[in-house]
């Protein structure tokens, strides 16, 4: 595995990247950073909310 993938794997950075993709796509060219940085921070919520779900899920099937 790279660094670039060890990187992305990383839920901050993977939805820090993704989040910088979506606003150069949507605003097509250079992302807002305050809109990015939003966008990101909302991103990595959901990844910790999904996480967290898969784990209440395991905790109550064992």
């Amino acid at each position: 595995m790279s660094v670039l993938d060890d990187i992305l794997d990383d839920p901050f950075h993977g939805a820090a990247f993704a989040a910088y993709v979506d606003e150069a796509a949507l605003s097509e060219g250079q992302p807002c950073p305050e809109r990015t940085r939003l966008r990101a921070y909302r991103y990595f919520e959901e990844v910790l909310a999904e996480n967290n779900r898969r784990k209440e899920l395991n905790r109550e099937d064992a």
